[in-house]
């Protein structure tokens, strides 16, 4: 199954030496999962680093934190008695063209402990270290006692049970370089989300 979503990064960048030209920023998410695991962005579905910060000027960065508004949201549903695998594919900067470019540093983060809402689950994420783009775990977390026993296989008429997790993708742009020209600087964030193999 493969899914096309858009997210969209709004950023204003002026130069020093340029003055009154705005463009917005556009960030693709392509959202690819396997199986019956279905990935949903909410909300506006975008990480809107103007928001936060109206105009960046050279030398200036702007982050987005886990705990921020405009921290893009995805919820991944899938069988709750499955691990499952997400691995996050960026690019280091946003472009307008080969010379112009603006550092781009992503994180991300997973709440699986069956939290009923984006809210809830913010406040037990678990943060990846920087520089990791991959994370394995089970849909829901188990709380405590002895492992769970083994999924059950698929069989006529059996429906697994289902979870949802939340991801939170948030990061920093910038700085901005000090000959940067304003436009659409542009780049593509795929997300991978599929069952583990033991």
């Amino acid at each position: 199954m493969k899914r096309r979503i858009q997210i969209i990064v709004l950023i204003v960048v002026s130069s020093l030496l340029l003055t009154g030209h705005v463009m917005g920023q556009r960030v693709n998410f392509g959202l690819f999962a396997t199986e019956d695991i279905v990935l949903t962005p909410l909300g506006l579905g975008e990480l809107n680093f103007n928001s936060k910060q109206p105009l960046l000027l050279a030398g200036e960065s702007v982050t987005i934190n886990l705990v921020d508004d405009e921290t893009a949201i995805l919820t991944i549903t899938g069988r709750r008695d499955q691990e499952i695998t997400v691995t996050l594919e960026g690019p280091g900067t946003l472009d307008l063209d080969a010379s112009n470019k603006i550092p781009l540093a992503l994180k991300f983060a997973y709440s699986n402990n069956g939290a009923p809402n984006e809210v809830l689950a913010k406040q037990s994420a678990v943060e990846m270290i920087t520089g990791f783009n991959s994370a394995t775990f089970p849909i829901l977390k188990r709380t405590a006692g002895l492992p769970a026993p083994p999924p059950t296989p698929g069989h006529s008429g059996y429906v697994a049970p289902l979870g949802t997790v939340y991801l939170f993708i948030y990061g920093n742009l910038g700085a901005v370089p000090a000959n940067a020209a304003p436009g659409s600087y542009t780049g593509d964030i795929n997300i991978h989300v599929s069952y583990s193999v033991n």
